[in-house]
């Protein structure tokens, strides 16, 4: 399967929204309702199914990396981080951490295309 080319973050996150990816994976710790969702927990039970990167139009600060998740279990997600200089460590090393798809099953990081009046 090809990846999806998205024009913003929010239309990634609507798009993986209505595919399942319906749980926020940032939410981990006493936030976290459910603990078998708790990424930081067991994050060799989760899965990144995809990846999209999203350059900031005008403002590098809005760079960011979109993670679509699913568990062993079929819970799907999302784990956003900052990209560059701006990412949260903790999030990058978990992402790390994850359970990494076999080769015939990962997909490539689909970086999201510039406006075209930016360089």
């Amino acid at each position: 399967m090809q990846p999806q080319t998205y024009a913003s973050e929010s239309a990634a996150l609507r798009d993986l929204a209505r595919r399942g990816y319906v749980h926020d994976f940032n939410l981990t710790g006493p936030q976290q309702p459910d603990p078998s969702l708790d990424i930081g927990l067991n994050p060799d039970r989760f899965h990144i199914r995809e990846v999209y990167r999203f350059e900031g139009e005008s403002n590098p600060a809005d760079e960011c990396v979109v993670y679509a998740i699913e568990s062993d279990s079929g819970a799907k997600g999302v784990l956003i981080n900052a990209y560059g200089s701006d990412d949260d460590a903790q999030v990058s090393e978990l992402v790390q951490l994850l359970a990494p798809l076999e080769a015939s099953a990962q997909q490539p990081v689909a970086q999201q295309p510039r406006s075209a009046g930016s360089k």
